[in-house]
C-alpha cells in the first residue's frame, strides 16, 4: 500500500535577521553561476542515499507513523499533533501542548515548533542542536513525555529512550501487528526477528522518507534570481537589497536554505530581572559563550508562520524586524557581536523585507491527508 507524500507549506520561527551583506544596493546582474544573486542560489536535488533510498513504500510506512494516534501513550496524540499538515506543519502556537489527555499534567513543550520544511537537507535539528541524527531526531518524539508511548505515570516528565522503544516494539509487533506488512513492505525485513532499538531506527527511517517530501523550493524569488523579471515585486526586490546591505540578515540567513545552521544570541531568552528563560545551546555544549544562542532557521516559507522566535515571543515578521533593530536584540551581555550595533530599519525597509520574505514562499506541488485506515 503505498500513498501521495508532501510537499510542506512553511517553517516555524525565525532567529538571526541581522548579520551583513554585499555592499552594493544596486540591483544584482546575473552572475557566473547564471543567477542574480549567486549566494542565495536555489535548493538542490534531494540528497543521495544509495544505502538507504526513499521509495513509495517507506513513505507509505512513514505516513502512518506520523498520524497513528494509536502509537502514543494515551492514544490521543501524533506527530501531526504539533507538525499539522494543514497548518504548514506546525502548529501557530507559542508553546506546544500536544498531548492533552492527562488532566492536571499538561506536558507543554518549552519552546515553538519548528517546521519540517526542508529538514532533509539540515545538518543539525532542534533549535538548541541537541540532536545531528536525522533518523533519530525523528523517532525521539514517541520518548517523550507529550508523545510517549508507554504509559505515562502522573508527573513524570523524563524523556526515557530505552522504555519508549520496549513500548514501540511491543505495539507494532504484538498490539498492532498490521504494521509487521507495513514494515516489511518497505525494509523487506520481519521486525520480529530484530531487537528493540533496530526497530526503533526503522521507525525513524519510514519518518525520514515521509519528510523527504516536505521540500519548499521554486520560489518566486528563486525564478526571479534565474532571470525571470516578473517574478519578483519591485518592493521585495528593495528588500532583498536590505537585506545583503543595511539589514545585514545574509550572513545568517545564507545559502540556499537562508540559514546558516549556526547558533545566535539575539537576547531573545534574556528577561528584565538580568536573568535567562532558556539557555539555549548551552544545554547541549555546556560552553559559557553558547548561553542564549539558538539555531538559525530558515527564511523559505517563513512568512506563513507565526509566531516567531524559539518560545513563539513575537507574532508577525515586523516585530522580529523591530526586536534586531532596536536595543533591545542587544540587552543580554552574551548577545552576538553582530549586534553590538544593531541595524537600523526603517518603516520602508520593514515592509519590503517583508515582501522579499513573502517571496520565498512557494506554492505546493502535491497533498497530503491522513490516511483513511491504518494497520
Amino acid at each position: 500500500m503505498t500513498r501521495t507524500a508532501i510537499v510542506l507549506w512553511a517553517v516555524a520561527g525565525i532567529g538571526v535577521f541581522g548579520c551583513g551583506g554585499s555592499s552594493d544596493n544596486s540591483a544584482p546582474k546575473t552572475g557566473a553561476a547564471g543567477l542574480r544573486v549567486p549566494e542565495l542560489p536555489p535548493v538542490p536535488p534531494l540528497p543521495s542515499m544509495p544505502d538507504d533510498p526513499t521509495t513509495p513504500a517507506k513513505i507509505a510506512l512513514g505516513t502512518d507513523l506520523f498520524f497513528d494516534k494509536r502509537l502514543s501513550g494515551s492514544g490521543q496524540t501524533h506527530c501531526n499533533s504539533c507538525h499539522i499538515f494543514n497548518t504548514s506543519f506546525q502548529d501557530n502556537l507559542p508553546l506546544s501542548t500536544p498531548d492533552r489527555s492527562y488532566p492536571g499534567d499538561v506536558p507543554t513543550l518549552p519552546r515553538s515548533t519548528l517546521s519540517f520544511i526542508n529538514i532533509i537537507y539540515a545538518p543539525v535539528f532542534r533549535w538548541d542542536g541537541s540532536h545531528t541524527d536525522i533518523v533519530q531526531v525523528l523517532a525521539f518524539p514517541f520518548a517523550e513525555p507529550n508523545m510517549n508511548t508507554a504509559w505515562l505515570p502522573a508527573g513524570n516528565f523524563e524523556n526515557d529512550v530505552p522504555a519508549a522503544q520496549k513500548a514501540l516494539y511491543h505495539k507494532l509487533t504484538v498490539d498492532l501487528p498490521g504494521y509487521l506488512h507495513v514494515y516489511r513492505e518497505a525494509f523487506d525485513v520481519d521486525i520480529t526477528t530484530l531487537d528493540e532499538p533496530a526497530v526503533w531506527a526503522l521507525t525513524g527511517r519510514g519518518l525520514r522518507a515521509f519528510v523527504s517530501q516536505a521540500i519548499s523550493a521554486n520560489a518566486p524569488f528563486d525564478r526571479w534570481n534565474a532571470g525571470d523579471d516578473a517574478a519578483l515585486s519591485a518592493s521585495a526586490q528593495r528588500g532583498l537589497a536590505v537585506f545583503r546591505t543595511t539589514g545585514r540578515g545574509i550572513l545568517c540567513h545564507r545559502g540556499a536554505f537562508f540559514t546558516d545552521f549556526d547558533f545566535h544570541n539575539l537576547s531573545t531568552a534574556w528577561q528584565a530581572d538580568g536573568t535567562r528563560a532558556d539557555d539555549g545551546r548551552f544545554k547541549v555544549t555546556g560552553i559559557e559563550a553558547d548561553r542564549g544562542k539558538f539555531l538559525t532557521p530558515t527564511l523559505r516559507q517563513t512568512y506563513d508562520t507565526s509566531p516567531y522566535f524559539h518560545d513563539g515571543s513575537r507574532l508577525g515578521l515586523r516585530d522580529v524586524l523591530k526586536h534586531i533593530s532596536s536595543d533591545a536584540v542587544s540587552a543580554d551581555p552574551n548577545h552576538d557581536p553582530i549586534f553590538t550595533s544593531h541595524p537600523t530599519l526603517t518603516d520602508d525597509d520593514m515592509d519590503n523585507l517583508v515582501e522579499f520574505m513573502k517571496a520565498l514562499r512557494a506554492p505546493a506541488s502535491a497533498t497530503v491527508a491522513p490516511p483513511t485506515s491504518f494497520p
